[in-house]
């Protein structure tokens, strides 16, 4: 009953940990604790875990920084919104008049949102 409740606590401590990081940091946290629990298993000693978790901790944190990456280059596409405003005037005499349009663009990059440009 205590090692389970000892297992829990640290599995709830591991995982509260990891909040607030970014995906790389995530990556290297979950491979160091999945490699060292694999070397554990496999070599039985701290050797094993402590190589475990060195080895685990560089893959996860690679795959992460991956996946960090991919993120980066969604959020900034190149998209581009354009809007054209055609203005118009009501008239006294009840038609309408057209006295010109506007257009409006704004543009995402990888610097940033670059607002509305006329």
């Amino acid at each position: 009953m205590n090692k389970s409740l000892l297992g829990m606590t640290i599995v709830i401590l591991s995982t509260a940990s990891l909040i607030g990081c970014n995906k790389t940091q995530e990556g290297a946290g979950w491979g160091a604790g999945i490699g060292a629990l694999a070397g554990q298993a496999i070599g039985g000693d701290t050797g094993g875990t402590l190589i475990g978790a060195g080895i685990g901790a560089l893959v996860g944190g690679a795959i992460g920084n991956d996946q960090d990456n991919q993120q980066q280059q969604n959020q900034a596409d190149g998209t581009t919104m354009r809007r054209t405003t055609v203005h118009e005037n009501l008239n006294p005499d009840g038609t309408i008049s057209k006295s010109g349009t506007t257009t409006t663009t704004s543009t995402q990059t990888t610097d940033g949102y670059t607002g509305l440009e006329d």
